[in-house]
């Protein structure tokens, strides 16, 4: 029996196939739209009163070069490079962490090189098990402003922290003895962050975390649970690691 399916070898070849053609056509106008579009965006000699404006893609090597140094910032955290840490900051800067602010250079060296220390906080971990990320932690985002002068970003973390174990009890004087006297537990949320230009390089001009959960590690991974961790009561210098002030805290913290 003779087959009645047509092949491709049995189209009639002298027939224009106009819908093709129509297609390519539509697709070729598209493209060129796209590209002059593209090429739109560049930044070119504007005259009269926009003339000053930058076109967002000048702003590119901004956006790159803030996203580098908040990298630089969570690995000198990670690797407890503490001192250096305190540089990236600029000279009038401040941080909001656990319901305290921390001004100026001196106020931040505090924070990092006293209090962070203590109590072993900054090294990057994977989230606790049985806590999803907060539909609040989107992928890094980094605002440049028109000036090029200041600029914003908001990152997610994931951090291990830790505190010196208070009171004078037998049970925490031993584990102070073996070495053990800090409390730690993990801790994610959302940084928020501003820079500044200070002498012609991008550095940090205010840093607040906003902590989404914590969970205690203690009981082993597979176990971890929620905990809730006591904020800075004291400001410095009664409290010789505190905040310059207190300001308490926007974090939402709970189980995901």
């Amino acid at each position: 029996m003779a087959k009645t399916n047509q092949t491709s070898e049995s189209v009639d070849r002298s027939k224009p196939i106009n819908g093709r053609r129509s297609f390519i056509r539509k697709t070729g106008a598209a493209l060129s739209a796209l590209v002059a579009s593209a090429a739109a965006g560049f930044s070119r000699p504007a005259a009269g009163p926009a003339a000053g404006l930058k076109a967002p893609v000048d702003r590119l090597p901004d956006a790159d070069a803030v996203r580098s140094l908040h990298r630089t910032y969570e690995s000198r955290l990670d690797r407890h490079m503490f001192e250096d840490v305190v540089a990236l900051f600029a000279a009038e800067a401040e941080v909001v962490y656990n319901g305290g602010l921390f001004h100026g250079k001196e106020g931040i060296r505090r924070l990092y090189c006293s209090h962070f220390a203590s109590g072993l906080t900054g090294k990057r971990i994977e989230p606790a098990p049985g806590f999803a990320p907060d539909p609040a932690q989107q992928p890094d985002v980094v605002a440049i402003a028109d000036d090029r002068k200041t600029a914003t970003g908001r990152f997610p973390y994931s951090i291990q922290v830790g505190a010196p174990m208070t009171g004078d009890s037998s049970l925490v004087e031993m584990a102070r003895l073996q070495g053990q006297g800090v409390v730690q537990w993990w801790e994610g949320g959302i940084q928020e962050a501003s820079y500044v230009r200070e002498g012609g390089a991008w550095k940090i001009k205010r840093l607040e975390y906003r902590v989404m959960s914590k969970a205690d590690y203690r009981p082993g991974r597979s176990n971890a649970r929620p905990i809730t961790v006591p904020q800075f009561s004291e400001a410095y210098p009664r409290n010789p690691n505190g905040p310059d002030r207190i300001v308490g805290t926007k974090s939402k913290i709970g189980k995901a």
